[in-house]
């Protein structure tokens, strides 16, 4: 009898170990293994698209129009390309017909495994020329997507580097970091869309009262100003639930 009691509980355990190590293997090795290579292609997809704008066309001696014409091979929602010396984020920008779809998709518009890559706002200008041009992606481990925006909390960091490129269809342009805010995802900082002049002064006032912290001299340099072009990079930073870090630049023109 003990020896029947014996063999059905080794069953038992037997049958307990399978079942935990297809569990792990569907819940944890799949998942990881498939984002491994989701994280490769989407490197090789980057690198293969990667704007060159100092390349001339064979026989004209000029340079290239358009610095983002290899980004059409892959994907005609790719609008632009940011790039911040010495950081991880040095990638292309898509822009959606709404904010979910580019959260899950990669920059060649297919699912890679809640990668996603940055994206513009629906709402914002795809020639980034209105007063707010708002990029979110993923803050993922492994200094992923835009991570390395969490650098910026530290003021010390911004006054180190100051500045990012952001490649649009008619060249580069200097984007130079003026101010960094924890906040809510729900606020007013996502605003998009302005009707009035008095609207877009109220929340150039509300970034500079809001902000943890500002590199700026002189703050009217930024208030009232209403024909600046910002550019906004954001993503989760963990401090409170829902909270995101937003680093503020103007795109010099």
């Amino acid at each position: 009898m003990k020896a029947k009691i014996l063999t059905a509980a080794l069953l038992l355990l037997a049958a307990f170990g399978v079942f935990c190590g297809h569990r792990y293997y569907e819940n944890v090795h799949l998942p990881e293994k498939h984002r491994e290579e989701a994280v490769k292609k989407q490197a090789e997809i980057i690198e293969s698209i990667r704007p060159d704008t100092g390349v001339k066309p064979v026989g004209t001696g000029e340079a290239l129009s358009d610095p983002l014409v290899l980004c059409e091979n892959v994907n005609d929602d790719i609008v632009g390309w940011i790039n911040i010396p010495d950081t991880k984020i040095d990638l292309p920008i898509v822009q959606g017909e709404d904010n979910d779809f580019y959260l899950h998709n990669g920059v060649d518009g297919q699912y890679n495994y809640e990668l996603g890559c940055p994206f513009l706002d629906y709402r914002c200008e795809a020639g980034f020329t209105g007063l707010n041009s708002i990029v979110y992606a993923h803050n993922m481990e492994g200094q992923l997507m835009f991570s390395d925006i969490d650098r910026y909390k530290e003021k010390e960091f911004m006054q180190s580097h100051p500045a990012g490129i952001l490649t649009l269809k008619d060249g580069e342009h200097n984007v130079r970091f003026f101010a960094y805010m924890t906040a809510k995802s729900t606020a007013p900082a996502y605003h998009a869309v302005f009707v009035s002049e008095s609207e877009k002064k109220e929340y150039l006032e509300y970034i500079l009262s809001a902000a943890n912290y500002t590199v700026l001299d002189d703050t009217d340099e930024i208030r009232d100003k209403t024909d600046l072009n910002l550019l906004l990079l954001t993503t989760c930073t963990f401090e409170f639930e829902e909270a995101r870090g937003i680093l503020f630049g103007i795109i010099e023109r």
